[in-house]
């Protein structure tokens, strides 16, 4: 289970060189407007980033996208979820905007509809996109395997939200996935996944 005493860890544990790309706040956002409504998502991103501006294909603290993230979620008054599940959303809504994107279609084209070909191509992914975190996946089975995730300042409902949709958008499979958290800041983790 990720919380936002877990998110608090992490945001402390994160350096000025934890970065990733700017697609990550372009999809968050506009996750926000759809739950908090654009007028509510923009006075966050403000609170946040002040007058600064975020590009998709620059690289931007991840504790300024965990900020946003847990303001978010505990000013979502209309539908108020466990922390968790929401912070999943905000994974799954960061695969639709990166599969949207011509990286992302690219990506998909290469790993096709095999779900282990996407899982084994997920490391370098994430590689490309974030300076932070060290993963690496190993097939367990002909339909499971298990991501393994250190210094992942995402945390694994995120991820849990990513490796759901990206199998389900890409691979067209439905996966049953559960999360092994290793440490108090849920930073270092393993999910498990099977279709």
């Amino acid at each position: 289970m990720d919380t936002s005493d877990a998110l608090q860890l992490r945001i402390r544990a994160a350096t000025e060189k934890d970065v990733l790309l700017g697609l990550f706040f372009d999809s968050s956002m506009e996750n926000l407007q759809r739950q908090l409504g654009p007028t509510e998502a923009e006075a966050l991103r403000k609170e946040v980033f002040g007058s600064r501006s975020v590009v998709s294909f620059f690289r931007y603290p991840v504790v300024d996208l965990l900020k946003l993230v847990d303001l978010g979620i505990k000013r979502n008054k209309t539908n108020p979820r466990v922390y968790h599940d929401s912070i999943q959303d905000f994974g799954r809504a960061a695969v639709n905007y990166f599969f949207d994107s011509q990286a992302g279609k690219m990506m998909s084209f290469l790993s096709g509809d095999e779900p282990h070909r996407l899982m084994a191509s997920s490391p370098a992914a994430y590689k490309a996109v974030a300076a932070f975190g060290e993963r690496s996946y190993e097939r367990v089975g002909p339909r499971s395997g298990r991501l393994i995730c250190h210094n992942e300042f995402l945390g694994p409902a995120w991820t849990q939200g990513v490796v759901e949709q990206a199998l389900l958008k890409a691979a067209k499979v439905n996966a049953r996935v559960r999360v092994e958290v290793k440490n108090p800041s849920g930073s270092d983790f393993i999910v498990h996944v099977e279709w």
